[in-house]
């Protein structure tokens, strides 16, 4: 019996927005929309929820990320397909902070061990600062 640990690689993002929680969450899904245009699939409640999937190409990947826990305007996460890693989760929350809430984007990666994956998961990191500095100016410009 083996008793190798997995060596997950995590990356967080933590931002103080000025907005309510529920401002926040509705800012984000518009962005999701704005980037990608349509889902592939609606999810449950339409079109954010459970199951929904965005497809899109990064990086020459075509990529698939499928939303497998939504509790609006709390948390939302996803899983990424056709990435060069074994697992990749990613998971939004929004915690009420008064009248502005604090948001984190957080991963989960098990990267490949031949490590054919690295720059996918730099790029990815990237992707998802960036999303999150996106956010915080424009939630922050709707005062």
């Amino acid at each position: 019996m083996s008793t190798e640990r997995k060596a997950y690689r995590t990356f967080v993002v933590e931002r103080k927005l000025a907005a309510t929680r529920q401002a926040a969450w509705d800012t984000l899904h518009e962005m999701i929309l704005a980037g990608i245009g349509n889902y592939a699939a609606d999810g449950v409640p339409a079109p954010h929820g459970l199951g929904a999937a965005l497809r899109f190409r990064l990086g020459g990947l075509d990529l698939t990320e499928t939303v497998i826990s939504f509790e609006p305007p709390w948390r939302r996460v996803y899983e990424l397909s056709g990435a060069p890693v074994a697992l990749y989760q990613g998971t939004t929350a929004f915690v009420d902070q008064g009248d502005t809430c604090l948001m984190s984007w957080s991963l989960v990666i098990d990267p490949r061990p031949d490590g054919s994956g690295d720059s996918f998961i730099t790029d990815a990191e990237r992707f998802v600062a960036g999303f999150v500095d996106r956010l915080e100016m424009v939630v922050n410009s709707r005062d």
